[in-house]
């Protein structure tokens, strides 16, 4: 998708979301490759939710059945890594000189209130009947206990974000990690009387790759470069090795969100922005990438938006459409492109949202 205009045209209220171009003499924590790499989750999430036909769907973008990853089990991971840079990078976002706690609590209650009533409002159009877990309550939920952790000390946040893993993990060995009979999967009963992959313990454990982000991001504000690559190269292996370590007792599990999982995740995450970083905001290779930076800058709006026009397809649509590209190309590309035609979508609605300068905050 080539870029329909040259970045100088981005709306004048995205540097307020602390991710806008680091040109020198400026404030090197403006990240474009933020933006990038929020871009790249909102897409990769479109792909993995919107698939043309299950069974003909490739493996690597579906999520293992239970124990196991894909690449798809990235994304969630990568999307919440990104809002805690974002977060470190936002002053806005916490109290500070001159802004008290309410001025900065309540602007983030009210988004994560509105996310999760967004989240139970396509719940409805999908499944028509409310539903409190999902994607976007998910986020709700993650983000503002998030919030509150980053509230704490340095060491305190620290202490949190192991004791997480550490409960988990506890719990886990406790219960055991049998499909069914899972701590996760009674809470999940009992508060929302079924399974779900989106529950509040899950919610709660992946707080930690929340504020792995906000870390990550206190890098950043740092503009060194050469610290910035080498403590996100040694956090990435670091993070690998553990998460990989401890599968052979902890399996990497998305829907229980188990330590591996989370380390695993987070160790993904941060190598993705590396990757980014080091091609947008050091080598400034950005025109290819602008059309991830324009779905980066509006990515809750556009995903909620291309997820509620998704609801809306009858599946004998759906159907329909994939078969007919499957008598051209192979049923599981066929399935692939339906879920490109989706990014296409939200691309068109980014861009629409970028040239009149608007940007919605959820």
């Amino acid at each position: 998708m080539p870029a329909p205009h040259p970045p100088s045209s981005a709306p004048t209220s995205v540097p307020s979301s602390g991710a806008d171009l680091p040109r020198a003499g400026t404030n090197p924590t403006r990240l474009v490759s933020l933006d990038v790499t929020r871009g790249l989750a909102v897409a990769a999430m479109l792909a993995v939710n919107n698939p043309g036909i299950n069974p003909g769907h490739p493996g690597w973008l579906r999520h293992p059945e239970w124990n196991g990853f894909s690449v798809a089990d990235l994304v969630f991971p990568l999307f919440l890594f990104c809002i805690g840079v974002s977060s470190t990078l936002s002053t806005r976002q916490r109290p500070g000189p001159g802004r008290s706690f309410m001025d900065a609590f309540g602007p983030m209650a009210r988004r994560c209130a509105i996310l999760f009533a967004l989240g139970v409002g396509l719940s409805a159009l999908k499944q028509h009947q409310l539903v409190f877990a999902g994607v976007l309550q998910h986020i709700a939920v993650t983000s503002l206990l998030a919030w509150f952790v980053l509230l704490l000390p340095r060491r305190a946040q620290y202490a949190v974000g192991v004791t997480i893993l550490v409960a988990a993990a506890g719990f886990g060995l406790a219960w055991g990690f049998a499909d069914g009979h899972t701590l996760d999967q009674a809470v999940d009963r009992f508060l929302y009387g079924r399974e779900t992959a989106e529950g509040l313990p899950v919610a709660v454990v992946s707080v930690f790759n929340v504020l792995v982000g906000a870390w990550v991001g206190r890098w950043f504000r740092t503009g060194d470069h050469r610290r910035i690559v080498r403590s996100l190269t040694t956090w990435t292996l670091g993070a690998l090795a553990v998460g990989v370590l401890l599968v052979p007792w902890i399996p990497i599990n998305k829907r229980l969100w188990t330590p591996s999982y989370a380390l695993v995740g987070a160790a993904g995450s941060a190598a993705i922005t590396l990757a980014m970083y080091w091609l947008v905001d050091r080598r400034a290779i950005r025109r290819p990438l602008e059309w991830l930076r324009e779905l980066g800058a509006n990515p809750l709006a556009v995903y909620v938006a291309c997820s509620a026009l998704a609801a809306l397809v009858p599946d004998r649509v759906r159907l329909a459409v994939v078969r007919a590209m499957a008598d051209v190309v192979p049923l599981a590309v066929a399935s692939v492109l339906w879920s490109v035609l989706w990014i296409v979508l939200a691309w068109v609605i980014a861009d629409q949202l970028w040239r009149r300068r608007i940007l919605i905050k959820l």
